[in-house]
């Protein structure tokens, strides 16, 4: 299962540094571009890191 993190309002509310810094980068970017924290496991692997994902608006 994949953990999927969005919606970065404030600061206050984040728990971790990489949210916090993936709700600056959010406020930071134009519209329609969105920042994701994503815990992926890797190939063989148990344990996860969690990356900041950033998605250009499809259009």
């Amino acid at each position: 299962m994949t953990d999927l993190v969005t919606g970065f309002e404030s600061d206050t509310y984040s728990s971790t540094p990489l949210q916090r810094v993936a709700g600056r980068l959010q406020r930071a970017l134009p519209p329609g571009w969105q920042v994701d924290v994503v815990d992926l496991p890797a190939k063989g692997e148990v344990a996860a890191q969690p990356v900041l994902r950033v998605q250009m608006p499809e259009d």
